[in-house]
């Protein structure tokens, strides 16, 4: 793969820039803290193979949860799932919630990748290192945020199964 090169070519002020946490604020509204807090939980585990074994901190006095995970690359066209068909993204994701509202920070991301051989070429594995590309940070971005509306709809779900 080409991710080494790609690293030596970035200054480490873009590489800073490119791991950054991700964050952003989801609106919540008519629910409280507490309400968004279980409701992120319960979506955890339902979204990741094991909560107990994802869960680093988990707090619901302060609202807040923090765990690790591990996601397929988000490949999009022929090409480029073809170039990384077994790419992973690892990062830790906190949660923060108040009445009202949840914040999503994403941080620790990185990319992993099984040893292959192509053409000859031997490739080693990666185990999570940082970004080098702008392109795989927006992808990943893109991706992890899309956790905020899955857990805004995990909301009213919750909601919703309490009459069962």
């Amino acid at each position: 793969m080409f991710a080494a090169g790609s690293i030596l070519a970035a200054s480490p002020e873009k590489l800073a820039e490119l791991n950054q946490p991700i964050e952003q604020v989801f609106e919540a509204p008519g629910y409280e803290k507490a309400h968004i807090y279980d409701s992120a939980k319960v979506w955890i585990a339902e979204n990741f193979r094991s909560a107990k074994a994802v869960m680093e901190y988990d707090n619901k006095d302060e609202g807040t949860l923090i765990g690790n995970g591990l996601i397929a690359y988000p490949c999009k066209g022929a090409f480029d799932c073809l170039a990384k068909p077994d790419w992973k993204v690892r990062f830790t994701m906190r949660v923060d919630t108040k009445d009202g509202r949840f914040r999503l920070t994403f941080s620790n991301i990185g990319l992993v990748w099984p040893a292959a051989v192509h053409n000859g070429i031997v490739s080693r594995a990666n185990d999570g290192s940082p970004l080098n590309s702008q392109k795989d940070r927006d992808k990943i971005t893109a991706a992890l945020l899309d956790f905020g509306p899955q857990i805004q709809a995990a909301l009213g779900k919750a909601k919703a199964d309490e009459n069962w």
